[in-house]
Order: C-alpha cells, then sequence, then structure tokens
C-alpha cells in the first residue's frame, strides 16, 4: 500500500475520452509528460484528482470498472463522459482515506501567506498546511464556503523540483520542502496552484510575462547563476 494521487486528465481533442491513472509525484507533471509524447494537438488537462491510502488499488479498481469502455488494453483511456469518472473516484475516495495513523509531520505555511501574499491570496482560504506523509509532500488547503457551512480541507499537489519524499520522512525533511515552498513567489504560486482567484492570477501573468517584465529579468538572473 502507497499513499498516492489517482487522477483524471482528459485532452480537449478527445473531449469523451478521459484517461484514470495514479502518482506519487503530481498529475500536473504527468499531464505535461503525455502532452510531450503522444503528439495530440491539445495539451492534456487535470479534470480531478485525489489523494489515497492505496493508490495502486484505487487505480486498478476504477480500471476494472470501466474495463468494456477501456480503448485498448495496454493503455489507460476509457471512452467514458469525464463526470462519470470523476464521480467515481470520488467514490473511490470515500472508500481509501488516508489513515489518521499515517506519521505526519506538519508546517503552517498560513502566515507566511499572510505576510507577502495578502493582496493575491483568495479571501476564501483560511489556512495554508505544508504536509508530510511517507512518500509524499503536499499542501493542505483550508476554505472557506461562499454559501457559510462547514469549511472544505482540500489536498494539494506540489508540482515542485526539489521535493524530497523518503518513505521514512524526517523533520530535516520537512525543512528543506518548507524552504523550498517559501522561496516561491506569486508567479510560481499562479502556476502551480489555485490559491489565488483567477481575475488575480491573470493580472499577475500579464505583469510578469510582458516584455522585460519580471519573468524575463527572473530568468536572466538564474542563467547569470
Amino acid at each position: 500500500m502507497r499513499i498516492g494521487f489517482v487522477y483524471v486528465l482528459l485532452n480537449p481533442a478527445f473531449p469523451r475520452r478521459v484517461k484514470i491513472g495514479r502518482t506519487v509525484r503530481d498529475a500536473r507533471k504527468r499531464a505535461g509528460e503525455l502532452s510531450r509524447q503522444t503528439g495530440v494537438p491539445d495539451d492534456f488537462i487535470v479534470l480531478y484528482d485525489e489523494m489515497v491510502a492505496d493508490a495502486k488499488q484505487v487505480e486498478e479498481l476504477l480500471h476494472a470498472r470501466f474495463s468494456e469502455y477501456r480503448t485498448s488494453k495496454n493503455k489507460e483511456f476509457f471512452q467514458i463522459p469525464p463526470k462519470q469518472a470523476i464521480r467515481a473516484l470520488q467514490e473511490m475516495a470515500v472508500r481509501f482515506p488516508v489513515p489518521s495513523t499515517v506519521p505526519s509531520l506538519v508546517v503552517d505555511l498560513s502566515p507566511h501567506f499572510t505576510r507577502y501574499f495578502a493582496a493575491y491570496l483568495d479571501p476564501m482560504v483560511a489556512s495554508v498546511r505544508l504536509v508530510q506523509l511517507p512518500g509524499i509532500c503536499y499542501l493542505e488547503v483550508i476554505r472557506q464556503r461562499e454559501e457559510g457551512g462547514p469549511p472544505i480541507t482540500m489536498q494539494e499537489e506540489l508540482p515542485l523540483n526539489g521535493l524530497v519524499t523518503p518513505d521514512a520522512p524526517t523533520l530535516d525533511d520537512l525543512r528543506v520542502n518548507e524552504a523550498l515552498v517559501r522561496s516561491l513567489d506569486e508567479y510560481d504560486w499562479i502556476m502551480i496552484s489555485n490559491l489565488f482567484p483567477v481575475e488575480i492570477a491573470e493580472k499577475i501573468a500579464r505583469e510578469w510575462e510582458q516584455p522585460s517584465g519580471k519573468l524575463e529579468q527572473k530568468q536572466k538572473q538564474r542563467g547569470g547563476n
């Protein structure tokens, strides 16, 4: 049994064909790899993912459930509506939650976001924590509901090079990952998360990506180093 993310990917060129797979890294990275490898006209996008206690078993159960709709025996593509795949994954996530007994290391990043990104952060975000479990490191984001009611807790993957994810993590491993996360700027965050509202993320992108903008300066600095 290994904790990991099970994902549902879609390529807009094939709107009724989804890919159901698993990863202990990051679904967005996997989508990028597939986009480069398959030569399809559009990039794959992550429709939905869930962190589960046993990613391999959940993947196998979903593949078995939709076996008659599989496009090829050696491929993970299924000719089903995306909503159907997402609903099935949500059901599996309820059956395979990550046990609370799994050893975890946690650091609260909320003060960091309040200090450096208060002007950008989605006001519905109540808390952001970095969580290190055996073999995986992710963000735990608690969001308030606009209509009221209990807050929503979500696990968000971190598609970052340099994350350390050993099977027996230590406090030192957590500190390495914490330092990496704290080094990210607002442009990094809009590339890897949805912590900022869409309109703010788009404004950041425009400011950074304009000619001679912050992104170009950042790339030059990295090149100089």
